[in-house]
This record gives C-alpha cells, sequence and structure tokens, in this order.
C-alpha cells in the first residue's frame, strides 16, 4: 500500500507548513479546491488529521466535516477505500 505511505509524507509537508506560520484553516480551505473528489478527500483527511493534532478546532467539528465529505463517494470501491 503505497498510497499510505505517501500519505504519511504528506502529512509530515503539512506539519511543516504549519510549523512555518501556515494556518490549518487556510490550508484545509485550499484543499478544497483540488479538482477530482477522491484526491480532495484524502487531502482533506489529510489536512484534518493535521488540524486534530494542532488543537486549533474542536476535533468534532473537523470529523463532522469530514464524514460528510466520505460520505459524498459514489463509486462503493473507493468509497470503502477512502473510509478505511
Amino acid at each position: 500500500m503505497v498510497i499510505f505511505d505517501n500519505l504519511k509524507h504528506l502529512e509530515w509537508f503539512f506539519k511543516e507548513l504549519h510549523r512555518n506560520g501556515k494556518r490549518m484553516k487556510d490550508l484545509y480551505e485550499s484543499v478544497q479546491h483540488a479538482g477530482h473528489v477522491i484526491p480532495r478527500i484524502y487531502l482533506l483527511i489529510t489536512v484534518g488529521s493535521v488540524w486534530i493534532e494542532s488543537h486549533e478546532r474542536y476535533p468534532k467539528e473537523i470529523i463532522y466535516d469530514l464524514l460528510e465529505m466520505v460520505k459524498c463517494v459514489q463509486n462503493p470501491l473507493k468509497g470503502l477505500f477512502a473510509r478505511y
């Protein structure tokens, strides 16, 4: 599962941006402009997990938003993979 390794690198990248002064809210809003739904969901989940670790916002609000996004995936296989 190479994708999970790459997501760890992406998570590290977002953590570094946050350490360098970038607000997590701005990062979360910027990844919502990704063109395709599935990559957008993975980006949102990755930024959301970093945002939860940063304690800038209540985790329940972020998780609720992410769950609503994941529910929108129409393809059953892609939806199962994204929910995993």
